[in-house]
């Protein structure tokens, strides 16, 4: 291959009477092939040696920078060869210039700018959703409703062509971006549903949050409050580790930031108004679904599958609070009340009175559960029984009835065997405790189902079409088991949409007043989901 190169370097540049030039060529080569030849490089390749790739583009280099010697020859070339059939000159699409780095930084300041703003204006709406002891009730804030239409509003500003924007009775947000392939690829290709939830916890205060945005993050501890510190040596600070030089926002330490899930609901938003703004990026049919009362374990009470018409293929819900997971499984997670009825009197006189003491009845069920099976012992697969809210009802009219107790118990389990394990629990405290206190009324609800597992109903490629996304922007990711459960997963129970993992959403310490997260995760993630909508397209429904 070598001597090929050789003899037509000397064919050509002494047809161009560059025999000087050639001279001084030949030497090179000579020396390269000599050194090719010592370092016993191995021809089955098929590969040229680098030296001589680099060697011939030099050459080639410095013949360009000859142009008009070159012109001239070849034209003396021309009028002394025989005349050639005349071929067609091929077409070649000139190589598009690469932005500037200077363009890029430029382009990524805007992006984190835009997603920045976005996110402080989400988390100023305060959306907190109420629990109630009914299950089956569907509560609703005014905070749920306005930033419900906040966030419609802003998507309908896009524009964007077809583009159908719906906000239900309930408040959920429904946006469908219609496919912009052609119709025969949209027939085959999977569609794709994502999904976050508009409402925000209320097992932490959310009142009259304060974002704290802290730029250029310098490392070690940062100070909300005086005394309040948010600390990379702390559980939920942890991450803070590997984000100097990122912007973190905060609050100050006296109620939740909101993260969970409205850093979700500003990527969607961001990709939206990428995708309405760049027609050019092509995609199958979108839908996305902002719902609420997720934080109560009710977000698919009022998923309306008429809206889109269709049951997705692939559903992705973005939720997650680890940069380096999906979930693959979840939980089956369901709900179950214990209704304590009291009434008041003298202890001192108590079983002649038939004193009902509700409080010390809900206190002696709940320690008849066994801390073997309580989330503090439990990991990996195990499941649990936990009782997360013990407070007094309210009657119609929102009074606090004093002498009556409520239960609140969360039954978590990958295995059903388990599960009607930790039933029986609950039934034999139930049990107990009737007997113990018999002048204490004891009613326990229906149990609801509040999720179920996404893995049996899942699109087969859904994980490796995230992994191959998330690795285009230096991202493992890899599937785990969750121990919880979001949209997607509340979702699947109704049986209107297939299970869909749960993807990270940049929301750090969720359900605490040392929650944060990080700006540029946001924009991180805004881009894998681009590269999801991408990677879709290589599949087949």
């Amino acid at each position: 291959m070598l001597r090929i190169i050789v003899l037509l370097f000397f064919t050509l540049f002494t047809l161009n009477g560059q025999a000087q030039f050639w001279k001084k060529s030949r030497i090179a080569a000579i020396k390269i092939y000599e050194r090719a030849k010592n370092s016993q490089w191995d021809y089955s390749h098929k590969r040229v040696p680098d030296p001589v790739i680099n060697a011939v583009k030099r050459n080639y280099t410095l013949k360009l920078d000859s142009a008009q010697l070159a012109r001239n020859a070849k034209s003396k070339v021309l009028s002394s060869s025989p005349a050639q059939p005349s071929q067609p000159k091929e077409e070649k699409t000139p190589p598009a210039t690469p932005r500037s780095t200077v363009q890029r930084k430029k382009t990524n300041k805007n992006v984190h700018e835009k997603v920045l703003n976005r996110f402080l204006s989400y988390v100023k709406i305060e959306s907190q959703s109420v629990d109630t002891p009914d299950f089956n009730a569907f509560p609703m804030t005014e905070g749920q409703k306005k930033i419900a239409t906040f966030l419609a509003n802003e998507i309908q500003s896009f524009g964007g062509k077809n583009v159908e924007v719906t906000v239900s009775k309930d408040f959920y947000v429904y946006v469908k971006i219609p496919s912009n392939l052609s119709d025969s690829q949209n027939k085959t290709v999977p569609n794709l549903f994502f999904t976050a939830h508009l409402d925000v916890t209320p097992e932490a205060p959310g009142k009259g949050i304060n974002p704290i945005v802290h730029t250029n993050y310098p490392g070690g501890d940062l100070t909300l409050s005086p005394g309040i510190v948010l600390s990379p040596s702390s559980p939920a600070g942890a991450r803070l580790n590997e984000l100097k030089g990122k912007t973190i926002v905060t609050t100050d330490g006296t109620t939740l930031l909101g993260a969970d899930d409205k850093a979700g609901c500003t990527i969607l938003v961001t990709l939206i108004e990428e995708l309405v703004n760049n027609p050019r990026i092509k995609h199958p049919d979108l839908f996305v679904m902002f719902s609420q009362n997720e934080d109560i374990g009710r977000a698919a009470y009022r998923y309306d599958p008429a809206v889109f018409g269709t049951k997705p293929d692939i559903v992705i819900d973005v939720d997650g609070g680890e940069p380096g997971v999906f979930s693959a499984e979840n939980f089956t997670a369901a709900g179950q009340t214990f209704y304590f009825k009291g009434n008041k009197a003298h202890p001192g006189d108590g079983l002649k009175s038939q004193y009902a003491d509700a409080l010390t009845a809900a206190a002696y069920f709940m320690g008849a559960i066994p801390p073997s099976v309580h989330p503090s012992a439990s990991s990996g697969k195990q499941g649990y029984l936990h009782c997360y809210a013990c407070e007094h009802p309210v009657d119609a009219s929102g009074k606090i009835i004093e002498e009556d107790y409520i239960a609140k118990y969360r039954i978590r389990y990958f295995d059903k065997q388990e599960g009607d394990t930790l039933r029986t629990y609950l039934h034999n405290a139930f049990q107990k405790t009737c007997k113990a206190f018999p002048f204490v009324k004891i009613t326990p609800s229906e149990e609801v189902k509040q999720y179920d597992n996404i893995a049996y109903t899942m699109y087969k490629h859904t994980p490796e079409i995230i992994q191959k996304a998330a690795l285009k922007e230096g991202l493992p990711m890899v599937a785990k088991s969750e121990r919880g459960g979001t949209t997607s997963s509340m979702l699947v129970t109704t049986g209107a949409l297939p299970g869909g993992p749960c993807i990270y959403s940049g929301q750090q310490a969720a359900h605490s007043c040392m929650e944060w997260c990080c700006i540029e995760d946001l924009t991180l993630i805004v881009q894998v989901l681009k590269n999801i909508i991408e990677e879709t397209l290589k599949y087949e429904k």
